[in-house]
């Protein structure tokens, strides 16, 4: 149980959903591919898992080095990742072992994607990797006031639009046409404006999740937009990347009114960030909406709704009724360990005595 508790299994569906609406679309567009696709979505989440495990190592390292010995503070409800390495549940040689046994068994399956889909792929890879090595080591971009940013490239335009172009590319050998490694010519703007949305979920996300950490960074010079410019400032952004939510999403209703099935869960999320604005410096508040991940909560309904909206959309060049079908089965498949995390915690809460909690 302790290797299950430190790659976050109930994490993933900030992967798995993101890559189901790049799947999804791609559906849309002709080009269905279910072998491919369940690769794709094991692929994601062995990401997801070596991600977690990296950022634990690097995270428990700088822990130890800067936290622990300079600050007599007790950790946050997140530092020290999962807590298996805090909690000494696991050693760092098991750990690192893991992390190689993972890597392992992703490059078979890269090796299969590559088979189905073509060399262009690495291309995908490559972004998605080159953005988990830098997050919290080498160039250190949580560090250099980066990171939210790159939260939003990962888990937004990289993780949709890549898994977009891969199953473009497996679709009946299109990785052998005359577009070859340019890879941006498969994309158009319902993808790229879907995977924005997405992405900003994450953005505004993590400046919440950074409020709670702001003494914890400051003493260990982690220079997250949040450090630089103050918690009110970091209290705002939520609501600001929803109101832009809400714009793309009233666009994406203007080419077609299917989209709309998307705005409730939009303005949710608009009002409860909004209200989080006025009411952050209330601790007892900032707590329970800190445990509550009333964010990721938000983000799983946001996503959800995008892939509803598929059983509205006027799509005439779409795969078919039974592709769809299999897709929704793919999509309940790698949702259920986050799924059973958000109901067992009650996340699905809203109101409390008729306002927005």
């Amino acid at each position: 149980m302790a290797y299950v508790k430190l790659v976050r299994p109930h994490w993933f569906l900030a992967s798995t959903l993101a890559t189901m609406i790049g799947i999804f679309q791609a559906w849309a567009e002709g080009s269905y591919h279910l072998a491919l696709a369940v690769l794709v979505i094991v692929g994601v989440i062995l990401h997801h898992a070596i991600m977690e495990t990296w950022d634990e190592l690097k995270d428990y390292a700088h822990y130890r080095e800067e936290v622990v010995t300079d600050s007599t503070e007790p950790p946050t409800l997140f530092s020290g990742g999962s807590g298996v390495l805090t909690g000494q549940l696991l050693t760092v040689s098991q750990v690192w072992r893991f992390f190689y046994a993972m890597i392992s068994v992703a490059v078979i399956v890269l090796g299969g994607i590559i088979d189905l889909a073509g060399w262009q792929v690495l291309l995908c890879v490559a972004a998605g990797v080159l953005v988990m090595v830098n997050y919290n080591s080498m160039v250190k971009l949580s560090y250099r006031g980066f990171g939210e940013f790159a939260n939003f490239i990962s888990f937004g335009p990289i993780m949709v639009c890549s898994t977009f172009v891969v199953l473009r590319l497996g679709a009946s050998g299109a990785h052998e046409g005359g577009r070859g490694w340019n890879l941006l010519s498969f994309l158009n703007a319902t993808t790229v404006t879907e995977s924005v949305i997405v992405g900003a979920i994450w953005f505004g996300s993590l400046h919440i999740q950074e409020m709670l950490d702001y003494e914890e960074d400051r003493a260990g010079n982690k220079r997250t937009l949040v450090v630089r410019f103050g918690k009110a400032y970091a209290s705002r952004v939520p609501a600001a990347t929803a109101a832009v939510i809400v714009a793309l999403t009233v666009y994406l209703s203007t080419v077609d009114l299917g989209f709309l099935i998307i705005l409730p869960a939009v303005v949710v999320h608009l009002c409860e960030t909004a209200s989080f604005i006025t009411r952050w410096r209330d601790e007892a508040y900032f707590m329970r909406k800190m445990k509550s991940f009333f964010v990721y909560r938000n983000f799983v309904l946001i996503c959800v709704s995008i892939l509803l909206s598929f059983f509205f959309r006027r799509l005439p060049h779409a795969a078919g009724t039974s592709a769809l079908l299999s897709l929704v089965v793919l999509t309940a498949a790698s949702s259920v360990p986050a799924m059973a995390f958000l109901a067992r915690n009650r996340l699905f809460a809203f109101a409390v005595a008729g306002r927005v909690s």
